[in-house]
């Protein structure tokens, strides 16, 4: 028998079939302890501090990422490095992002959200 926990697992395993490279963490709102890379306004309010490790040799303010938590999926703009979340897979999410994934305005901080880079 499946644990919710586990199917969850699954089934973003499922979304992002054919991505190189899909994390699983907590989904924080606010950018506190964040490095802000400066992106311009026209990027939009939805944006994504992610932890600098895993950035790789992805370009702050000019990649987008997918974040999935339960049935909701946003995308983000991947706008900053979170360096509260260095050795794990969490991340920060602006408060328009954070609410249109949370579908709850009391909640502050989000597990399991998968996330992957847009390719």
């Amino acid at each position: 028998m499946f644990t919710s926990k586990a199917l969850f697992s699954a089934v973003a395993a499922a979304i992002f079939v054919g991505t190189a490279t899909a994390f699983n963490g907590t989904a924080t709102l606010g950018f506190y302890d964040t490095a802000n890379c400066g992106c311009p306004p026209w990027n939009g309010p939805y944006a994504v501090a992610i932890p600098r490790e895993l950035a790789g040799t992805e370009v702050c303010c000019n990649v987008g990422i997918t974040l999935t938590y339960l049935d909701n999926t946003v995308d983000a703009v991947f706008s900053g490095y979170y360096d509260d979340a260095t050795g794990t897979e969490n991340i920060a999410l602006s408060a328009a992002a954070f609410a249109a994934l949370a579908g709850h305005p009391e909640e502050t901080s989000l597990a399991p959200v998968a996330w992957s880079f847009d390719h």
